[in-house]
């Protein structure tokens, strides 16, 4: 199976959400709670100094399990009975996107499996992908999904190079079953989705090609801004039915940074 856009249990989910109203009135008694001891409040949403978990009417909370809010949103508890945000999370072998407000934000990632960081190297044995962080570089683990075309993707990270100017390379992964081509999507197709959308930013297409990058084959897509920014995909089909999406992002000052990240992948 590839993403889904079901509920946890199967039923779809609504995506409004019934704890952001419920903040504004739950402000006083947060601010009464210290550390990470639960105070007693009525039945509903309450908030401490760890975080937020839902109070039942017997006063009991869920624990490593999901919570269908009234409003059809769901939310995940972790062992200690708080909700999680912001963060992927593995759950029963499955891949889940929670957004900054606690909700699961509706797709789930199955037949996948995340890399794992050790300091400044990241491997995914799963992908192949193995990744040396230079000295200075910023690692930023993503917690939310992009987009190809309408497809949403699993973001693995996003590295910032140390120029101050913002440029900085991603890590995605995207499933083929959300294709219209199925499991028989060529990266081909997934990189002149991504031309439609860099022409419609103002970029020029300059061409694709073949490289290699850590012994690996990718198709490359490169895009100019202005002169003054360019814009390169890096694209490989890994596992059964993903691409490996790698987009670097920099402006022409900044290429001895992007040259030193992507010398770093073996």
């Amino acid at each position: 199976m590839g993403s889904k856009r079901t509920t946890p249990t199967g039923r779809r989910a609504g995506v409004r959400s019934g704890m952001g109203r419920r903040i504004a009135a739950l402000a006083t008694a947060a601010a009464m709670a210290i550390g990470g001891s639960r105070t007693a409040f009525a039945a509903g949403w309450q908030q401490d100094g760890a975080g937020w978990w839902y109070e039942r009417e017997d006063g009991s909370y869920p624990v490593s399990t999901w919570y269908e809010d009234t409003d059809g949103s769901w939310y995940f508890f972790d062992e200690r009975g708080y909700m999680i945000s912001n963060c992927y999370r593995v759950i029963d072998g499955n891949i889940y996107s929670f957004r900054q407000d606690g909700r699961w934000g509706g797709v789930m990632f199955t037949d996948i499996v995340p890399g794992v960081w050790n300091g400044g190297l990241y491997d995914n044995s799963w992908s192949g992908f193995r990744l040396i962080v230079p000295a200075g570089y910023q690692v930023e683990t993503a917690a939310d999904t992009g987009t190809i075309g309408s497809a949403q993707t699993f973001v693995e990270f996003v590295v910032r190079m140390p120029d101050g100017t913002g440029s900085g390379m991603e890590l995605e992964y995207a499933d083929a079953y959300s294709f219209s081509g199925g499991a028989a999507t060529t990266p081909e197709y997934v990189i002149s989705l991504y031309s439609l959308r860099l022409a419609l930013l103002g970029y020029t297409i300059e061409g694709t090609s073949t490289v290699n990058l850590g012994g690996k084959t990718y198709l490359k897509l490169s895009a100019d801004g202005a002169g003054v920014m360019k814009r390169d995909l890096y694209c490989r089909k890994v596992g059964d039915h993903y691409f490996e999406c790698l987009t670097v992002i920099y402006w022409l000052a900044s290429q001895p940074y992007a040259d030193a990240l992507l010398a770093g992948i073996y």
